[in-house]
């Protein structure tokens, strides 16, 4: 059974591991590989600023499991200049394996509910176009509100931009 809490500095590392292990499972064909690789070479130093991050105050919950992170969702103000008053999930990833079992769900769930209890009432997420977790989000009532694209070391990406009501 899977325990979902905040966050503490403690978790940086494992919280960086299941970023880094998620990119390389879920994102072959989706980002460049040169992207996902340089994620993995730099690991220490990403952990150390997800760390800092945290030591920081920035918001996010874990999923655990005898106490190792399965699981993350980072979480605050929105970003996106067309949705200033909405919350935003930042990222949310658990590891392949604990795909199906609920974790995703209850990780939401939870980032919905820190959200709602900051003042939002509605809260937005960017899903890379072709990620399969899009229709696990359109499932968790996220509707298709807009794109985004960057060019990252050359590859233009786009994000289909989600909303939630709260």
């Amino acid at each position: 059974m899977f325990e979902i809490r905040m966050a503490t500095p403690k978790d940086a590392l494992g919280i960086t591991i299941v970023n880094v292990y998620t990119w390389k499972t879920a994102y072959p064909g989706l980002m460049p590989a040169a992207m996902i690789d340089e994620r993995i070479a730099t690991l220490p130093s990403r952990a150390e600023k997800i760390k800092e991050t945290l030591l920081s105050g920035s918001e996010c919950l874990v999923a655990t499991v005898d106490e190792v992170v399965i699981g993350f969702c980072r979480l605050g103000a929105s970003r996106n200049d067309l949705y200033p008053q909405d919350g935003e999930i930042y990222a949310i990833y658990v590891l392949k394996g604990f795909s199906g079992t609920g974790v995703g769900r209850a990780l939401l769930n939870a980032g919905m509910d820190v959200l709602r209890s900051h003042g939002y009432r509605s809260l937005v997420l960017n899903c890379l176009q072709g990620n399969p977790s899009r229709g696990f989000y359109e499932h968790m009532g996220g509707r298709l509100v807009g794109q985004r694209s960057d060019e990252l070391l050359g590859t233009l990406l786009t994000e289909d931009i989600l909303r939630f009501d709260l």
